[in-house]
């Protein structure tokens, strides 16, 4: 009876860590999806990269470079963008906020949201240069500025959905800032 109660535990702890991916890969879907706005036309704010900046910092072993790597390459395919940037851009991410995971993680959540600021306009900016460079031909940068800045004022609302999913982790509640 003991081992079979320890064969669900360890099923249910599997299935809480799956869950995080599944979001990622729920943002990946949203993605892909222009929000359309009066005005504006439409925004795309890097939803996928929300999630990967949010799990760098708080439970990085949850993904790993090579799975931001894949969620790139799939996004790039998905969206019929160059092979690639995506992908390097979330590793690139990935690494870099998760070298800064420690004082990141000592931070007010007011701290680690306007650091998104910058870390989304490098993105934003790296893959703009890259689409370009793709192709021999840069488009006007405006369009991903302003993705970014809603990425930057949407963060707060995507980080409710991560947060909650954190909690729901093996471990979660006593790992949150």
């Amino acid at each position: 009876m003991k081992t079979r109660d320890s064969s669900f535990s360890k099923l249910e702890s599997f299935s809480r860590l799956f869950l995080a991916q599944l979001v990622l890969f729920f943002l990946l879907l949203i993605n892909l999806v222009p929000l359309p706005v009066p005005v504006l036309g439409s925004l795309n704010p890097a939803f996928v990269l929300m999630g990967v900046y949010y799990w760098a910092v708080y439970r990085p072993t949850l993904l790993p470079p090579l799975l931001c790597f894949g969620a790139g390459l799939l996004m790039d395919i998905l969206s019929g963008g160059p092979l690639g940037i995506n992908a390097l851009v979330f590793v690139a991410v990935q690494w870099i906020v998760r070298s800064q995971r420690r004082f990141l993680m000592g931070q007010p959540y007011l701290v680690m949201w306007f650091i998104f600021a910058p870390v989304a306009l490098g993105a934003g900016l790296t893959q703009w240069f890259l689409a370009g460079l793709s192709v021999m031909r840069w488009s006007a940068p405006l369009p991903g500025l302003i993705d970014a800045l809603a990425g930057f004022f949407l963060f707060p609302f995507i980080s409710l959905l991560l947060i909650a999913v954190h909690r729901a982790l093996p471990g979660g509640a006593k790992t949150m800032v």
